[in-house]
C-alpha cells in the first residue's frame, strides 16, 4: 500500500514537470516567431480574412439578404419612392428641378431614362435602419439595394461596417457638386443648407443663446420688446386663426392712424369681408370693438406707442401717417409655378418686410436676383411689374390696403367643374382678377378666352361660366 502511494507521488511530480516544460516550449516558440503565430490583430486596421462558407446553395440564389444598403446614385431619378417606403425615416433625399425653359441636362440612367432633376442629398442612417428591405422594391431604376447575395456583382457584401462614432453611420451617396447646384438655379438651396450648417456649428459651440438681464436677479426669462395690443382680447372668441390675423392687422392699422373705435370696427369688417372670412364670432367681436375701452394702465403704454409723433388733436378724427405705402401681399407670389424661384422671392419679400422696405424696393431686389441668376423670363417680369404698378395705384387711395369687390362671384362656384385642369386654370384667373379689382363679367371673359386659347373649352363649360355672370 505504501509503495503504491510513493509511486503515485513521484508520477505526479514527473507529469507536472513535463506539463510545465511543454507549455513553456510553446510559449517560447510563439515568442521567437511572433509574426508566424500572432494571435492579436490591430482592429480595425487589420482583420481576419472571411472564411469560405458553403451553406448548400450559391449566394446568387438567395431570395433575400439583409445587409448594408448601397445606392448607385448615377441611376437615381429623385422619385423619393424609397424615402416614402422607409418605415423608420432613415432615408433623406433632396431634389432640385431645373426651372421651366431651362436647357440644363440632368443626364440619363443606365436604363436610358432621362433624369428631370438632380439629387444634391441622398443619405441613409444605417444606425436606424431595420433591414426590412422595403425601400428596394418600389425603386423603378433598381439603384438602391442591399449588398451581397444576388447583388454580389454590383457590390460585395460588407459583413461588418463599424465606426468609432454613431454619426459616421450616416452614409452620403450624392456626388452633386456645388457648381452643378448653382448651374441648375439652386443658389437658395445652398444658402439654406449653409444656414443650417451654421446653426449646428453655433449649437455645438453653445452660441446663439439668449442673454438675461444680469442686473435683475429675479429675471429668469428673456424680455420681449413686442407689444400686444390689449384690444386684441375681443378677437379671442374667433376660432379661425387666419380670420383673427386679418382682423388684428386691420385693427392695428386703425389704432396707428388714430381712428376712433367706430371707424376701426368698420375697417376691420371690410378687411374680413374682402377675404370672405366673416363668421358669427367675428361679427360679435366687431360689435365689441365699438364698446371696448382701454384701462388706465394699458392705455398709457398703448397711447405712448401709437401717438408718439401725434399732435394734441381729437383722437376721433383720422390722421394720415407719414407714408401711405404698404408692402404688397405675399400671396401674390403664389402664382409662380417654379417652387425654387417662388421660395427665393418669398425670402427676399420677408427680408424686405423686416427692413420695412417699400414695394418698389422689394420688387427691385427680386428683379436683381432673377437677373443675377439668369432665371428671368417674360412672365416673371410682367407679374412683378403688375404688382409694382398695383401697389402704386393703391397708395394713391385713402391708405386702405384691402380692396373689396361685391360684384365678384364666389370662387366656390368653380368647384362644380369636374376637369381638374380647367378648374385649376379658372381659379388661377379668378384670383388674378380679384387682385386687379375686376367684376364677375370681366373675370368670366378672361377665363373663357384662356380656355379657348388652350383648346380646353367646350359648349357645356362655356354655358356654365356664362350663368355665373
Amino acid at each position: 500500500m505504501g509503495v503504491n502511494l510513493l509511486s503515485e507521488y513521484f508520477q505526479n511530480i514527473i507529469y507536472t514537470v513535463k506539463s510545465v516544460f511543454s507549455g513553456m516550449s510553446l510559449t517560447w516558440e510563439h515568442f521567437i516567431n511572433k509574426k508566424k503565430y500572432v494571435s492579436t490583430l490591430q482592429y480595425p486596421n487589420e482583420k481576419w480574412p472571411q472564411p469560405e462558407r458553403n451553406i448548400g446553395f450559391e449566394h446568387s440564389e438567395y431570395n433575400d439578404i439583409r445587409s448594408r444598403l448601397h445606392v448607385d446614385i448615377d441611376d437615381c431619378i429623385g422619385c423619393l419612392q424609397c424615402e416614402r417606403a422607409c418605415p423608420v425615416d432613415c432615408i433623406k433625399i433632396d431634389t432640385i428641378k431645373p426651372p421651366k425653359d431651362s436647357d440644363y441636362d440632368c443626364g440619363k440612367t443606365s436604363h436610358d431614362t432621362q433624369k428631370k432633376m438632380i439629387v444634391p442629398r441622398f443619405t441613409i442612417d444605417m444606425s436606424e435602419c431595420m433591414y426590412c428591405n422595403l425601400c428596394v422594391y418600389p425603386c423603378p431604376e433598381e439603384c438602391i439595394f442591399m449588398v451581397g447575395g444576388p447583388n454580389e456583382p454590383k457590390h460585395e457584401i460588407d459583413y461588418e461596417f463599424s465606426k468609432y462614432v454613431k454619426h459616421d453611420l450616416v452614409f452620403e451617396f450624392s456626388n452633386t457638386t456645388e457648381q452643378e447646384i448653382i448651374d441648375i438655379g439652386g443658389q437658395s438651396y445652398l444658402d439654406k443648407r449653409k444656414e443650417i450648417e451654421n446653426k449646428i456649428s453655433e449649437g455645438n459651440e453653445l452660441k446663439g443663446g439668449v442673454e438675461l438681464d444680469s442686473d435683475n436677479k429675479d429675471s429668469e426669462k428673456p424680455k420681449s420688446s413686442k407689444h400686444v395690443d390689449p384690444g386684441f382680447v375681443v378677437f379671442k372668441g374667433v376660432p379661425d386663426k387666419m380670420t383673427r390675423g386679418i382682423a388684428k392687422k386691420a385693427y392695428t392699422y386703425g389704432r396707428r392712424n388714430n381712428m376712433d373705435m367706430v371707424a376701426i370696427s368698420k375697417f376691420v369688417e371690410d378687411a374680413v369681408n374682402s377675404y370672405n372670412k366673416m363668421t358669427p364670432e367675428m361679427e360679435q367681436a366687431i360689435k365689441e370693438i365699438v364698446e371696448f375701452k382701454y384701462s388706465d394702465d394699458s392705455d398709457k403704454s398703448v397711447e405712448n406707442e401709437l401717438n408718439e409723433n401725434a399732435d394734441n388733436k381729437d383722437a376721433a378724427s383720422p390722421k394720415p401717417v407719414e407714408s401711405n405705402e404698404t408692402l404688397f401681399d405675399i400671396k401674390k407670389l403664389n402664382d409662380i409655378n417654379d417652387k425654387m424661384i417662388r421660395g427665393s422671392l418669398k425670402k427676399i419679400y420677408m427680408a424686405g418686410k423686416r427692413n420695412k422696405s417699400k414695394t418698389s424696393e422689394v420688387i427691385a431686389e427680386m428683379l436683381k436676383y432673377l437677373n443675377d441668376n439668369d432665371i428671368m423670363n417674360d412672365d416673371l417680369k410682367s407679374m412683378l411689374g403688375e404688382i409694382d404698378s398695383s401697389a402704386k395705384d393703391n397708395n394713391r387711395n385713402t391708405g386702405e390696403d384691402v380692396k373689396t369687390d361685391n360684384n365678384l362671384f364666389d370662387i366656390k362656384e368653380l368647384n362644380s367643374i369636374e376637369d381638374k385642369v380647367i378648374r385649376g386654370t379658372s381659379k388661377k384667373i379668378f384670383m388674378a382678377g380679384k387682385r386687379a379689382g375686376k367684376n364677375s363679367e370681366q373675370v368670366i371673359s378672361d377665363i373663357i378666352d384662356e380656355l379657348k386659347n388652350s383648346g380646353k373649352i367646350n359648349e357645356e363649360i362655356e354655358q356654365f361660366l356664362n350663368k355665373i355672370k
